[in-house]
């Protein structure tokens, strides 16, 4: 036992060993230090991480740096210490976030005020762009990283583009909004192009999980023409188009969709609200986006005239001609029933009904149709279509979000499967024995001798 304890000689690795069990004891000061030996001496053993102060250092660097971040992001915008306008109209997200939490939908209280925040601090610093309402569109999910989107939406329309005749203005249709984008809200909104018609005609024909970095290239088949955030723009005005709700007879127009006379969608100023009897049914809502055909413009163009001595325009005129038999432009207020798209609704709270006390026409709060009885539900129209798009309604109020992968429903598979491998021709057979044995031949019998 004496060899055991030496400091030097062949046991100095036990003898280290035992020191550091005993200041452990004599730091630690355990009650029964004798019936711990067993744990003492494999927490000894237990090598410690050369690099954990290092990264413990840079942990605390980076969550520093991110605290400072939503420091900032809380901060009123003001100028000379004085809160101002921020320039356009921002909804209070935490409020709509109420609503949204009866349908299974959200990001919870902290994130949600991040969100209010970040929209407003993203309306300030884009008042020279003249938007008059910046919103959440909602959240589409990636492989490493997730985009936050935000919705600007401006009055009027801008000038065509000289260069590409064939996309739609800034105002119009896929393009009549405007998006920005981010992975974190505390970081700058990065404002995405405006999409073009072939590169939605491009998106239709592939199906790809985004990855959250924009200018990653998008590897798919049939190859895709441009990076991420094409595609990104163009799976938003594709949602946009096919989940856009409203109200059932909120927008009229004059006259007939396709007339030359037919007025452009306004506020019907005789909008009476319906019940929630009537929103629990697909009769109780419209459209109010315009959609998308099949060669990506939401209008078609205007077909040329036709003319003998040029056979090319007349060929192209047939063309376009045919096209607009095929795929008719549809009403941007058309109803839900026969939109080719599939819709679920469920309504929440409590369906019964109550008499508002605000039925005095001289009460400057008075509204007609908030004279009837209204009902505290609250109903969720989901898209199975566009899995994620959601729009939920309470009384006059209505938001609608999407947060999914940005893929519609019943598309095709990711790639085209390979055909199957060419097999190899099958080897030449080899003689074989006769199965049955061979040939005996009988020996003579007696008779026969």
């Amino acid at each position: 036992m004496a060899a055991y304890v030496q400091k030097e000689g062949p046991h100095k690795a036990e003898y280290d060993h035992l020191e550091k069990i005993v200041n452990r004891v004599i730091s630690e000061k355990p009650k029964d230090a004798y019936g711990l030996v067993e744990v003492l001496s494999r927490l000894v053993r237990q090598q410690p991480d050369p690099g954990a102060d290092t990264k413990m250092v840079e942990d605390l660097e980076t969550t520093s740096a991110y605290v400072q971040k939503v420091r900032e992001l809380d901060k009123v915008p003001a100028e000379e210490g004085n809160p101002v306008n921020v320039g356009c109209a921002v909804p209070d997200f935490v409020e709509e976030a109420e609503m949204l939490q009866w349908a299974g939908f959200g990001f919870g209280e902290m994130e949600s005020y991040k969100v209010k925040c970040s929209l407003r601090n993203l309306a300030f610093k884009s008042q020279d762009q003249g938007f008059s309402k910046i919103k959440l569109w909602g959240k589409i999910l990636g492989s490493s990283k997730d985009y936050y989107i935000a919705e600007a939406s401006k009055d009027g329309a801008d000038d065509p583009d000289d260069e590409n005749p064939d996309s739609e203005p800034l105002g119009v249709g896929a393009n009549t909004y405007s998006y920005f984008v981010t992975n974190d809200l505390c970081d700058e909104w990065t404002k995405l192009p405006n999409i073009k018609p072939s590169e939605i005609v491009a998106s239709r024909r592939i199906k790809k999980i985004l990855t959250g970095d924009l200018d990653a290239k998008v590897v798919t088949h049939p190859p895709f023409p441009g990076t991420e955030r094409v595609l990104l723009r163009a799976q938003i005005a594709r949602i946009t188009c096919d989940t856009g709700l409203m109200f059932k007879d909120f927008l009229k127009r004059e006259g007939n969709f396709g007339e030359e006379e037919a007025t452009e969608p306004a506020p019907n100023e005789e909008f009476g609200m319906p019940t929630a009897a009537e929103l629990f049914t697909t009769a109780g809502w419209q459209h109010k986006e315009p959609h998308i055909l099949q060669h990506g413009r939401t209008t078609h163009r205007e077909a040329p005239e036709e003319d003998e001595e040029n056979p090319e325009q007349n060929k192209l005129r047939k063309k376009m001609l045919a096209q607009q038999e095929s795929d008719p432009a549809r009403d941007p207020i058309r109803a839900l029933d026969g939109d080719c798209l599939e819709w679920t609704i469920k309504q929440y709270g409590d369906t019964a009904l109550y008499r508002n006390p605000i039925t005095d026409p001289e009460n400057p709060r008075y509204l007609p149709w908030k004279g009837k009885p209204r009902s505290n539900a609250i109903t969720c129209v989901r898209s199975l279509t566009w899995p994620g798009a959601v729009t939920v309604a309470q009384y006059a109020n209505m938001v609608s979000l999407y947060v999914g992968y940005g893929l519609a429903a019943k598309e095709p598979d990711f790639f085209p499967s390979m055909l199957p491998d060419v097999q190899e021709e099958p080897e030449d057979p080899m003689e074989e024995t006769e199965p049955q044995g061979s040939l005996q031949v009988e020996e003579p019998t007696e008779e026969a001798s």
